[in-house]
């Protein structure tokens, strides 16, 4: 029997002889049954156009003669070791600024990316203390006030002055008669500060009365108020995870994987819920990124309130023009505590009296105390360990 094979799917011809009765009987020709054999293509890769074969790389499959990481063709990957016990693998680790987040890669889109953050900006809280208003004042004795009068009218420079003494001077009671005579005209431009040269000026001009200040009691302190400003994150982390299945043609205990190219970290990487150290091995470039931000941040609730100042009381004085001892009966002017008027005529300023004193008021505390306490920090943590 004799056979030829021509190409694929060639045909397989054979005459077979036939004995001498059959050969009798046959047609001159002899029978040649036929046969068709479909060989089938190679196994692995893509073709180019040209009919040679194409690595794919990330394949576990020899397609053109050397297997994925022993390929020269596959130059954009890489023989790296097998990820430890307890730890995830592999990663392309972004670590930068959350402006310039790049997303995931197609050799790195793997499943569902982590994001991640450092670098927490939490300032600490601003704690403001405040006091309510005085409470519990007294009134200072009436006989603190002072009476006097000038030469010019109010808001002027006056060239004398004439203070009116009032000790033990009480409300309601007139005191008398020291004080300043409308018929001395000594005072003026030329005179001195204690009017001993007659130069023709009257005297009595105008007339001022101090505040009746208040002293005693005490302010309650407010409850501290709090601000903080929302953590900022500065640093962003993203992880992208290798796409499946990864390639041969390494050592033992390795894998051919894809390279992270720039912005991403420069090695591989592998993952472990926790803040945690590197394993022993070629993962030693440690980073710790965090979810969540627990913030404790506020203020020790230990406001206090100094004593009380700035308090007065409102107090109406009457002057008189009586010159007999303690005579309260012509009345020259009247005018609150801690104000001025300017008198007419320039008249005689002898008599006086408070013939109204109101209850204190218009006191202030200053607060002392909110301490910050308490600090915000990452919660949620997640180390990646990255090749060099």
């Amino acid at each position: 029997m004799g056979s030829f094979l021509v190409g694929r799917g060639a045909r397989l011809t054979a005459c077979i002889g036939l004995g001498a009765a059959g050969a009798l009987a046959a047609p001159a020709a002899c029978l040649y049954p036929e046969y068709t054999f479909d060989e089938p293509e190679p196994a692995g890769g893509a073709s180019s156009g040209s009919g040679a074969r194409v690595e794919d790389c990330a394949n576990g499959d020899d397609d053109d003669g050397r297997i994925d990481c022993a390929d020269p063709a596959c130059g954009d990957f890489a023989c790296t070791a097998a990820v430890p016990e307890g730890w995830s693998g592999y990663f392309a680790l972004f670590n930068g600024e959350p402006a310039m987040d790049p997303g995931c890669p197609p050799e790195f889109a793997a499943g569902q990316p982590f994001a991640g953050n450092r670098g927490l900006s939490a300032p600490p809280a601003s704690c403001a203390c405040s006091c309510g208003p005085a409470e519990g004042q007294a009134c200072d004795p009436v006989d603190e006030l002072t009476i006097t009068v000038a030469d010019a009218p109010c808001g002027s420079e006056p060239h004398c002055l004439f203070p009116l003494t009032t000790p033990g001077w009480q409300a309601e009671v007139c005191k008398g008669p020291d004080g300043v005579f409308g018929d001395r005209l000594t005072c003026g431009p030329s005179s001195n500060a204690e009017c001993s040269t007659t130069t023709g000026a009257p005297c009595a001009v105008s007339v001022s009365v101090s505040p009746l200040g208040a002293s005693g009691g005490e302010c309650a302190p407010n409850a501290v108020q709090v601000q903080k400003q929302d953590p900022r994150w500065t640093r962003l982390g993203r992880a992208c995870a290798a796409a499946e299945p990864l390639g041969r043609g390494c050592n033992l205990g390795q894998v051919c994987a894809p390279r992270p190219a720039a912005p991403f970290e420069r090695g591989l990487c592998i993952a472990k819920d926790g803040d945690a150290n590197c394993p022993p091995g070629p993962y030693t470039e440690r980073h710790v990124f965090f979810t969540d931000v627990e913030d404790t941040r506020s203020c020790d609730d230990d406001c206090a309130c100094g004593a009380p100042s700035g308090g007065a009381c409102p107090t109406t004085v009457s002057l008189y023009s009586d010159v007999q001892l303690h005579t309260c009966s012509t009345q020259v002017t009247e005018l609150l505590a801690g104000s001025c008027v300017d008198l007419e005529a320039h008249p005689s300023v002898v008599g006086r009296k408070v013939t109204s004193l109101g209850a204190p008021a218009g006191g202030a505390c200053t607060p002392s105390g909110g301490t910050p306490s308490g600090e915000a920090r990452g919660a949620n943590p997640r180390t990646f360990c990255c090749g060099t």
